[in-house]
């Protein structure tokens, strides 16, 4: 598919126009391309002069990719541009079209770019409320707004309607074969709930509060979000908005929607990461047992393949994160910790981080090679890396 590139030069000059061609030319390698006047996000600065079209043609929009080279003064008007528009709360990515691996280094920005793109206007839901013991993990909606473009709804469980009147969801039964569909038939109805929710309220992801359900029913959700994330619907337990919010920039670059589990022990050189659900799709085997905390009603206790990964985290002020890189070596079954298990190991300065400079208990686990993607997507959202 040709991209199409807002063209900004001062005044009509052909032989301008010409050389433009054959900068494009080089940095396309003879790809199809688009040069226009009306205003798309990718801008290419053909000369100096053009900062006052460049002020029109962003008017709507946020992400903004400033193609220059170093020539006819590009590059000056370019710095001139990408600090009016970081001034207009804007995102703005400036690529050298003449560097060594201009090319490569575009094509991630866009990436990331049609990620945030894709994001903003998404709507997501706490379902409950923010469970007790998590004091830092909630984030303003209107912050959400703000800095994402994301729509967060509050839903009360008294404004919904009872799961127990529900009929068992047999496209979530289809999930669990081995296991007789009579004990799965209270989560069954919950998972159908949730699935009602999502559908009619246009959500894509959800952080639902369960424990007072739980304690009332001994009916858990670890199941229902379990299948909901392996179904790419970002869903975090106990209200946590900063894991929510976490899984769905997650998945906005790599298509992953990671695991949220709690630090369970901190050593020098590993950690243990635990938590009663798993997307059913990232676990080799799994089998249904009892919740950790109650042991009532049902939760899996999953087995990771063993692999490279990396435990993510973002704070409630949406301006700084926690990014471990390690590695999972085994699933172990200790009696202290929720049933899913992962051993990570790494390397003495990042338990030391994790330690000393913790933004909060529940980290996102998910495939080391979506790193490069995260810390991209976090650098053109401005926020800024623990280190």
């Amino acid at each position: 598919m040709a991209q199409n590139i807002t063209y900004l030069a001062y005044g009509e000059n052909v032989a301008l126009r010409e050389r433009s061609v054959e900068i494009l030319n080089a940095f396309f390698q003879n790809g199809p391309y688009n040069l226009q006047q009306q205003a798309c996000p990718v801008f290419f600065i053909a000369s100096g002069g053009s900062e006052q079209f460049a002020k029109e043609a962003s008017r709507n929009h946020n992400n903004i990719i400033l193609l220059c080279h170093r020539e006819n003064n590009s590059f000056a008007a370019a710095m001139e541009i990408a600090a009016y528009l970081r001034k207009q709360a804007k995102r703005v990515a400036v690529v050298d079209v003449l560097a060594t691996g201009a090319f490569q280094n575009y094509s991630l920005v866009l990436d990331t770019f049609k990620a945030l793109d894709n994001l903003a206007g998404q709507k997501a839901a706490l379902i409950g409320d923010v469970s007790d013991w998590l004091i830092i993990s909630d984030i303003d909606k209107q912050l959400i707004k703000d800095k994402l473009a994301v729509e967060l709804m509050h839903l009360p469980w008294s404004k919904l309607d009872n799961y127990q009147d529900r009929e068992p969801s047999p496209e979530f039964l289809q999930f669990f074969p081995q296991t007789e569909a009579e004990a799965l038939k209270e989560t069954a109805k919950v998972y159908q709930l949730l699935t009602e929710v999502v559908q009619q309220q246009g959500l894509s992801a959800i952080s639902v509060e369960c424990f007072s359900m739980v304690r009332r029913d001994r009916v858990t959700a670890c199941l229902p979000l379990a299948v909901l994330n392996s179904k790419q619907i970002a869903a975090a337990c106990e209200g946590d908005i900063c894991s929510m919010i976490g899984k769905m920039l997650i998945r906005s670059v790599s298509g992953v929607v990671p695991w949220q589990a709690n630090v369970a022990e901190i050593k020098d050189e590993s950690i243990l990461f635990a938590h009663c659900t798993a997307p059913l799709n990232m676990l080799a085997s799994f089998k249904i047992t009892t919740h950790y905390e109650t042991d009532c009603g049902t939760a899996i206790q999953g087995i990771f393949e063993k692999g490279e990964a990396a435990a993510f985290r973002i704070n409630n002020s949406l301006d700084r994160f926690m990014l471990l890189q390690g590695e999972i070596t085994g699933s172990p079954n200790h009696g202290y910790a929720c049933r899913t298990q992962v051993k990570f190991v790494t390397d003495s300065h990042q338990t030391n981080l994790l330690k000393n400079h913790s933004l909060g208990n529940h980290h996102l686990l998910f495939p080391s090679k979506h790193i490069p993607e995260v810390e991209r997507l976090m650098v053109a959202l401005g926020i800024d890396r623990v280190e």
